[in-house]
């Protein structure tokens, strides 16, 4: 998935996953920086997984802690365009762009 950020820009990408599911990810601001939040949400719940600022690039595993959405939140703190890629690979059944 690509997302393009402008100058103060957000965006959010949601995984609905199921306790205990495992996704592999991968994502970079291609040369930039973002700020950064990975969470989940679902079921009354809520967790942050971790987060960053002035971050050019990102890896790992989320480990669904609930039934739910799991995913990130970035946000362009320069005075640039930001291009976001995102890779993933694993237990999910949507992925989504909510904001």
């Amino acid at each position: 998935m690509t997302i393009s950020l402008q100058p103060g820009e957000g965006a959010e990408v949601k995984l609905v996953m199921t306790k205990g599911a495992k996704v592999n990810y991968s994502w970079t601001a291609n040369g930039s920086q973002v700020n950064f939040d990975t969470h989940g949400d679902g079921g009354g719940e809520n967790i942050s997984y971790e987060k960053g600022r002035g971050i050019p690039e990102d890896s790992g595993v989320i480990e669904a802690a609930f039934d739910g959405n799991h995913g990130w939140f970035w946000r362009n703190r320069t005075s640039a365009p930001v291009i976001i890629n995102l890779k993933t690979e694993g237990a999910y059944t949507d992925i989504k762009r909510v904001m």
